[in-house]
């Protein structure tokens, strides 16, 4: 069966390698690995490079809902270590290395599947569409793993780490319902079944008696300037919420004490009234929202904010 689509990581060089602002070169374009994905979403699609000068590649478990169906293990894609089946994975390969088996990248010998059942390339597995992620500071990779339709989850990643999509959605249990069915989450379950790792934090769509406010964790960064006061080396993200009512309304949050979700307020834009897209950061470690007012890629409506002013809140 020919696949719904794909996803194709390319690398392009620069004009003058080391100099500010090169101008790429768009006659250098290399194609280091294509992905064929049975659903058009949950592509996954961050890229973060380690300090160990790896690439880290997020990918989703193929889309469409549950992980199940055509195109989709048994046991679910981000479950499954079948030979190359890398959805649902962050994998972690050498963009300059040869030793793959196509030849257009390396596989590290020190990926926790080496030699072992599961693709070579696979860091981590067990998630539903790792969307957005970043390192900080001290190495730690951060992970937003969008859910289904109940749990949003932050995660930090290590070496062969089973993050639990579809067994689990955030800390819950998830039953899939069968194909005719969809699933549900029906228990809160911390640290079991045993093997597999919860969520440094988790928030709901809803608040209690509410309709959906919120879709769609979308993975941030680890403030670094000090600027915005209080802000300081806490996890700083958001939510896409382009989808949870009459027009968009995304939010921002920070992770406080204990990583519990705190609402930001950017209080130079109050009400926000924008889909939050992604986040970047610049060298002075200053945060940037990427937002735009359709909450999707039609119209003239996106913009790039610099956070400066914000507070807790709701």
């Amino acid at each position: 069966m020919a696949p719904n689509s794909q996803s194709v990581l390319t690398e392009w060089r620069v004009q003058r390698p080391g100099r500010r602002n090169s101008a790429v070169d768009l006659g250098s374009a290399r194609e280091l690995v294509r992905i064929d994905k049975p659903q058009f979403n949950h592509n996954g699609g961050a890229l973060a490079f380690g300090a160990d000068q790896m690439l880290y590649v997020s990918v989703g478990d193929g889309g469409g809902a549950d992980d199940e169906g055509v195109g989709h293990a048994p046991e679910g894609n981000a479950q499954s270590l079948a030979p190359g089946n890398v959805l649902g994975k962050i994998l972690r390969i050498d963009p300059l290395g040869r030793n793959a088996a196509n030849g257009k990248y390396g596989v590290p010998p020190d990926n926790p599947f080496v030699n072992k059942p599961g693709a070579d390339e696979i860091f981590a597995y067990g998630f539903r569409n790792p969307f957005r992620m970043s390192f900080d500071p001290s190495g730690r990779l951060v992970v937003g793993d969008v859910g289904q339709n109940a749990v949003e989850e932050v995660d930090v990643v290590t070496a062969g780490g089973n993050y639990g999509w579809r067994i689990k959605e955030g800390s819950f249990l998830f039953d899939p319902a069968g194909p005719a069915a969809p699933g549900f989450v029906h228990a809160d379950s911390p640290g079991l079944p045993a093997g597999l790792v919860d969520p440094i934090a988790q928030y709901d769509h809803a608040d209690a008696g509410q309709p959906a406010s919120r879709v769609a964790v979308i993975g941030g960064y680890l403030y670094r300037s000090h600027k915005l006061r209080g802000l300081e080396g806490r996890h700083v993200f958001g939510d896409y919420a382009g989808t949870a009512g009459p027009a968009p309304n995304g939010h921002l949050f920070v992770l406080g004490r204990n990583n519990r979700v705190e609402k930001l307020v950017p209080v130079n834009r109050v009400p926000f009234g924008l889909a939050v897209l992604g986040f970047a950061q610049d060298q002075r470690g200053e945060l940037y929202v990427l937002a735009n007012g359709t909450g999707t890629l039609l119209g003239k409506t996106g913009v790039v904010m610099k956070l400066v002013r914000a507070r807790r809140g709701d």
